[in-house]
């Protein structure tokens, strides 16, 4: 049982980062909109990368991967709320192309860009605290539930290997020498 709530742990924290990321970000984007001929989308971008990176990497590799198939596995209850998650995660990528392209419009510096721009990241965001309250509320108690210790110990492993995998990659440099975060958490830099 160790295993599982090493899981869940891990997860946890790492949703508590990304609400915190998405709400300091959400905040910066309404306050921006406000005033859309000072949206600053190269800012932006840089914003919405790093937590792209951060929220929809972790997700991926964790959720989608280790996670949910094995929750899948446990029980067949969990067939429409794992439908539920995998629509909002296929919303959420559909989500982030169109960001993406608001971004490369508003390059131009074109205030109604600016504005949708805003409008689209806060929409994004909305989708990713969404699924993460799914997860939060549905998903993980299920899981806790109905995944046995074998395969939390083969969860935590997959878990430890991509953790592994991450900090000695060498494709980027570890999290805590990137500008942007502070102790292992992504932080919104000032615009410059």
């Amino acid at each position: 049982m160790l295993t599982a709530t090493y899981v869940l742990l891990t997860l946890s924290i790492e949703q508590k980062k990304e609400r915190h990321f998405i709400s300091r970000l959400l905040q910066q984007v309404r306050t921006m909109s406000r005033k859309p001929q000072e949206v600053d989308p190269v800012y932006l971008q840089s914003q919405l990368d790093e937590l792209a990176r951060f929220a929809e990497a972790r997700h991926q590799r964790k959720v989608e991967a280790c996670l949910m198939p094995a929750v899948r596995n446990a029980t067949g209850e969990a067939g429409p709320l794992l439908a539920d998650l995998e629509s909002l995660s296929r919303l959420g990528r559909a989500m982030l192309a169109a960001v993406r392209k608001c971004l490369r419009r508003a390059m131009r510096r074109s205030a109604v860009h600016s504005t949708f721009l805003c409008r689209t990241i806060d929409m994004y965001c909305q989708n990713l605290l969404q699924r993460l309250d799914k997860e939060e509320r549905e998903l993980l108690p299920l899981a806790q539930r109905v995944i046995r210790s074998e395969e939390w110990f083969e969860i935590g492993s997959m878990f430890l290997t991509q953790d592994e995998t991450d900090g000695t990659a060498g494709r980027q440099p570890a999290a805590s020498s990137r500008p942007g975060y502070r102790g292992g958490q992504p932080q919104l830099m000032p615009a410059g």
